[in-house]
């Protein structure tokens, strides 16, 4: 396949090398001159990642190269991805496009494959989402990882999972393309709560009850915006929100332990100086469910948190109830 990357930050250049070693042709675009002449002239790029010497991979930082190519993988940043995606000099209507990007517009409150179906108007069939436990870096180490390629179109999906897939990369496929997304954007939250109770010192009872109810309300509010609940069982769901909100290289985890320790929203951001989803996302989802009147319970708490700092026994207010309450939702 010919398989344009948009993005050179690590994970798409994860991504370009998986593609590149497949013997596909790859095209990276970048606004970075420096970032394309690296790739071009050396081999590799500005960060050290290393190219097959097949020939196969280039540089551009002139989108209209990108016309002939047969798919799209976007990998960038959620605040950036409006304004890329307007800035190609392509027709994207005509070409299939993978969403790599997790997280939620914060203006419009929409996934980034709503903007590109509602905003850009590019066919519902030329629209899917790549999601799962992706640590750029693990996957750059060669650990066994897995992925989950999402959207209508079951044979673009195969025929794009063959491209990519190798002894360590292993696409799996879904047409629950909302479910998929969702459960991208949404750990992120979570994961901040869990960061901020491993802080707390709280044993395993304690942790397991708190991975549970999170993913339950993943489910819940993914269930309201048209997602399959059942999604959330697979690897884009339970797998991505594990190894997120279990991992101390999270930086949503780290923003989360820096808050039980009573630092500020600020003062949280300046000490892990890089995005932290969650954040944002939490926000725009919280004003979201206050919308169509959903209560969740961990969400609220997170809101409170971040307004002031809160004591353990007061976190632990979020389980406790009047009456005794469903184990299993009705959703599911």
């Amino acid at each position: 396949m010919r398989i344009g990357i948009v993005g050179a930050g690590k994970f798409g250049l994860a991504l370009a090398k998986i593609a590149a070693e497949k013997e596909n042709q790859v095209l990276i675009y970048s606004r970075r001159a420096e970032e394309v002449n690296s790739i071009n002239d050396d081999g590799k790029s500005l960060s050290g990642v290393e190219f097959p010497s097949n020939k196969k991979t280039s540089a551009t930082s002139f989108s209209k190269d990108l016309v002939n190519y047969d798919v799209l993988l976007i990998a960038v940043p959620s605040k950036d991805f409006r304004s890329i995606m307007d800035s190609l000099d392509i027709n994207i209507k005509i070409i299939k496009i993978v969403s790599c990007t997790k997280g939620f517009e914060e203006k419009s409150g929409k996934l980034m494959s709503e903007i590109l179906e509602n905003d850009f108007g590019v066919p519902e069939n030329n629209i899917f989402v790549l999601s799962g436990p992706n640590l750029s870096k693990e996957i750059s180490d060669k650990e066994l990882t897995g992925t989950v390629i999402a959207g209508k179109d079951v044979d673009f999906i195969d025929q794009l999972s063959k491209s990519i897939s190798n002894d360590y990369f292993i696409p799996f496929s879904n047409t629950d393309r909302y479910g998929v997304e969702m459960g991208g954007a949404m750990k992120n939250i979570y994961a901040i709560i869990s960061g901020y109770f491993h802080e707390k010192g709280v044993g395993e009872n304690t942790i397991g009850l708190l991975l549970t109810k999170s993913l339950e309300e993943i489910s819940l509010y993914s269930n309201a915006r048209g997602a399959n609940a059942s999604t959330f069982l697979g690897l884009s769901g339970v797998g991505d929100f594990f190894s997120t909100a279990l991992s101390e290289h999270s930086r949503n985890y780290q923003f989360g332990k820096l808050l039980a320790m009573d630092k500020s929203p600020t003062e949280a951001l300046e000490i892990i100086n890089d995005t932290v989803e969650g954040y944002l996302t939490s926000r725009i989802v919280y004003s979201d469910t206050k919308k169509r009147g959903l209560d969740l319970k961990i969400l609220n708490f997170l809101m409170e948190l971040y307004k002031e700092p809160k004591s353990l026994d007061e976190a632990k207010k979020i389980f406790q109830t009047s009456s005794i309450e469903e184990d299993i939702k009705s959703i599911f």
